[in-house]
């Protein structure tokens, strides 16, 4: 599909709500894993440890696959299909979580088989949302994607409080059959939905000149690119690793369960208007000044966290401005890659920034903070030694180019 179709303001709308439903969707599982381990520790006895390097591996997987998978949409440009694929990948991923609690014998095997499958399917939707997106709305698809992220958002903070009262309803296995249920028939629906979209595989021969033409523009973006997957890599060493250990952390300090989820659940459901505001903020000044501004300000306020001792009101505020701008990762970054490099390496490019520098980075944090833990620092010592990482992806980004200098190479 070429770059100068123009799409009517209803076909805009339709690409909105669907991406939006497969982004609550597919963060709606972020914390599956997270949530599951609690069972699978306390109904088979498996060790932390070893729940903790499954974690690790499907993050990993999930990043490395992102970027083939952006290939591959770019040169066939068949975005419906790889998103119902994905979703049909996760449904099948949680079918097996949910065969894992049938026994303690297949508990273990099992899950492994489904974490790899799980980290699979995370793969494809933040690459081809912001692509569908990038295609409707051209130039203004910044302020979408915020919109888009906001029910990203929603969908990561909606999961505990739906699953688990599921699974004390009708147990683990019951439940996640529900859960991958749901994921098929939204698939389904997305693929319904974004039918406007008039996608056919492109020939063979088509495909050569135009993998040909994919890899020479590429190459040309690939110094650039480099710098914003580094960058992003050290940031999500930073974000992701912190916020895996937090709920321990923050209850360490308030020693009271109900007060810590009262300040994380208030705390994260602040991206739900960071989102939009910072995707509006990237259309308008550019994605380089509002990375700047989000990487530096997060930082800042992760800072004044840490300084805020025992008291809830402080840990509540710090952490939600914290949060407020640290989670809009989508509209800013996607953003940012969408205008800074062509429509046609647009998914490819994507799929580097938040596959290898987003999640890759994201599961890079967590085995760092985890060996910390290991080699007993201190759950303080560690939180403050990844925040180190935060300042340091800082350097990078007078490096990182702005929308004018970026218009220069295409």
């Amino acid at each position: 599909m070429e770059a100068s179709v123009n799409f009517t303001q209803s076909a805009k709308i339709r690409s909105l709500v669907f991406t939006s439903l497969g982004h609550f969707t597919n963060d709606f599982n972020i914390l599956l894993f997270s949530i599951l381990i609690t069972y699978y520790h306390s109904d088979f006895g498996i060790s932390l440890a070893v729940l903790g390097a499954v974690a690790i591996i499907y993050s990993i997987i999930s990043g490395l696959l992102s970027t083939p998978i952006g290939r591959y949409a770019d040169k066939t440009q068949r975005y419906r299909f790889l998103l119902l694929s994905g979703f049909l990948i996760l449904g099948i991923s949680v079918y097996l979580f949910a065969l894992s609690f049938v026994s303690a014998s297949l508990a273990l095997p099992v899950m492994i088989v489904a974490s790899i499958l799980f980290g699979f399917g995370q793969a494809f939707y933040h690459p081809l949302g912001s692509s569908v997106l990038n295609l409707t709305y051209g130039n203004s698809s910044a302020s979408a994607l915020g919109i888009n992220g906001a029910f990203g958002s929603i969908g990561r903070s909606a999961l505990p409080v739906i699953l688990v009262p599921l699974i004390i309803l009708v147990g683990e296995k019951y439940a996640l059959i529900i859960l991958g249920s749901y994921m098929i028939i939204a698939g389904i629906i997305i693929y319904s939905g974004l039918s406007f979209i008039r996608e056919h595989e492109i020939p063979a021969i088509s495909r050569s000149a135009s993998s040909s033409r994919n890899r020479e523009t590429l190459s040309r973006y690939s110094g650039v690119l480099a710098i914003i997957v580094a960058m992003v890599f050290i940031r999500s060493m930073f974000l992701t690793g912190t916020t895996t250990y937090i709920s321990q952390f923050v209850l360490d300090r308030v020693r009271s369960e109900t007060m810590m989820s009262i300040i994380l659940t208030v705390s994260f459901l602040t991206a739900v208007a960071g989102q939009p505001y910072f995707g509006r903020l990237t259309q308008k000044h550019g994605g380089k000044f509002t990375i700047g501004l989000t990487t530096g300000l997060s930082t800042l306020f992760f800072i004044f966290f840490m300084f805020a001792g025992t008291d809830p009101v402080l840990n509540t505020i710090t952490y939600a401005l914290y949060v407020f701008t640290a989670f809009s990762g989508f509209p800013v970054l996607m953003g940012y890659v969408n205008q800074i490099v062509p429509r046609e390496i647009s998914t490819t490019a994507g799929g580097m920034v938040w596959g290898i520098g987003n999640t890759v980075g994201g599961g890079i944090g967590i085995a760092i903070i985890s060996i910390l833990l290991y080699v007993h620092t201190t759950l303080i010592d560690a939180m403050w030694i990844m925040t180190i990482f935060g300042a340091v992806s800082l350097i990078l980004f007078p490096l990182i180019p702005n929308k004018r200098s970026a218009a220069r190479m295409k």
